[in-house]
């Protein structure tokens, strides 16, 4: 599904759901009962809020098991959807562009009278959900690289410090790989910088290959990479630096430029905090440039 508004709007992430009890009276609204639904959706630029809001407000008119906005940012559905006998998709267009896609549940139908309410309803959202839109696309431009669109170092900074912090309260595993491309700078130099570009896209094309969802990619600028890796993949981190190299190397492409790549690996231990991790990952990668490149060295 593409959404015209949404190529200039990007991703926005945000815990709290509002929760869909079938048949039951919804809770209490956080705002004024006697607000606007327009009013409530204007207090927060928080797409998942504002999902939270309306999914209350549709309450009011039909019971409902699930309720899901879609959008080219992310899928926000409500807490507790379940699937139902009824569904009702509706676009959210906004003059002439298409901002996302709402789909409803219910095990009652959807009744022409019933459209025509939410129709109505969902009308009074689309400004608010505009804006809400461009601020998320404005959170991932100063989170994302703008090539490969991996997080740039300063969503690397925050994320290392989680990961640390989470993997220390559940006693989990944590580690850190680092990535460096190996005669790299020959390529702009030769090829020119388009080339490079290429292979720049290709090495993250093979990470986001090679690793699970949950794993968390990176691009710090220029060809360097990392790889934060949590639970079972922290545990045979070993394993997943050495199949990320041979996948890198042996593409035809880095093979077509002769690029390989170099890694650093470093597992948390329980004196370390998330700047020990990267100096320890860091270290292990100069090590593996100086035994020759193309090869992976452990802290």
């Amino acid at each position: 599904m593409e959404y015209a508004l949404l190529q200039d709007v990007a991703f926005s992430s945000a815990p709290g759901y509002a929760t869909i009890t079938k048949l039951q009276h919804w809770p209490e609204l956080p705002v004024s009962a006697e607000q606007s639904l327009v009013s409530q959706l204007q207090t927060t630029l928080d797409i998942q809020q504002q999902v939270n809001i309306v999914s209350m407000a549709v309450g009011k008119i039909l019971p409902l098991s699930a309720l899901q906005l879609n959008t080219a940012v992310g899928e926000f559905p409500a807490r507790g959807s379940q699937v139902a006998a009824f569904e009702h998709r509706s676009m959210l267009v906004l003059n002439q562009q298409c901002l996302a896609e709402l789909v409803y549940q219910s095990e009652y139908a959807f009744t022409p009278m019933l459209q025509r309410e939410l129709l109505l309803l969902e009308s009074e959202w689309l400004f608010s959900l505009r804006n809400a839109l461009v601020v998320a696309r404005l959170q991932q431009l100063a989170l994302k690289d703008t090539l490969t669109g991996l997080g740039n170092r300063r969503f690397f900074d925050d994320a290392i410090a989680k990961a640390v912090l989470l993997a220390q309260r559940n006693d989990s595993s944590c580690a850190l790989l680092l990535l460096d491309l190996d005669n790299f700078k020959q390529v702009n130099d030769i090829a020119g910088h388009a080339a490079g570009d290429e292979v720049l896209l290709t090495v993250a094309g093979c990470l986001r290959d090679t690793l699970r969802a949950t794993d968390s990619l990176f691009r710090f600028g220029g060809d360097e990479f990392a790889v934060l890796l949590s639970g079972q993949d922290a545990d045979s981190a070993q394993l997943v630096a050495r199949r990320l190299l041979k996948v890198i190397n042996q593409h035809h492409l880095c093979q077509q430029y002769k690029v390989s790549a170099s890694a650093g690996l470093a597992q948390l231990k329980p004196d370390m905090d998330a700047g020990r991790l990267f100096k320890a990952a860091d270290e292990a990668l100069y090590d593996a440039k100086n035994a020759g490149k193309s090869t992976v060295r452990f802290a």
